[in-house]
């Protein structure tokens, strides 16, 4: 429950006025990286990677208490279930390969694709 959570949070703060295309693969960029053997194997601890996320200080602020959110200042809200829903459909089957999104042409990787206001990424091969 607690890696949704935190997939969750990450999706509401950084897509959550996007499509749900978008947020299923903002999603599956969290997920993706925790499967990664170079990331944490953990979605909190991917969402709190620095300089990942611009949101980790939003995310953070709702995590003491995270599994009691109708307590927390967590947003109770359809954006937040919207989020929530995004989080738990991509946990089994990440919707991108993409492991990195940003803002339209921000990153030089390999481009996959743009849903909404971003695009996504691979590394390049090395």
């Amino acid at each position: 429950m607690l890696e949704i959570l935190c997939v969750a949070l990450a999706v509401y703060f950084e897509s959550r006025g996007e499509p749900i295309e978008g947020q299923y693969a903002v999603a599956s960029v969290v997920w993706n990286r925790r499967n990664d053997p170079r990331w944490p194997n953990h979605t909190c601890e991917v969402v709190a990677e620095k300089g990942q996320f611009e949101s980790w200080p939003l995310i953070k602020a709702q995590m003491p208490l995270s599994i009691y959110p109708e307590y927390l200042g967590i947003p109770h809200n359809p954006a937040m279930r919207k989020a929530l829903a995004a989080a738990s459909f991509t946990a089994e089957e990440p919707t991108t390969r993409a492991l990195f999104f940003a803002q339209a042409g921000y990153l030089k990787f390999e481009y996959l694709e743009t849903i909404g206001n971003h695009e996504f990424y691979i590394p390049h091969e090395e």
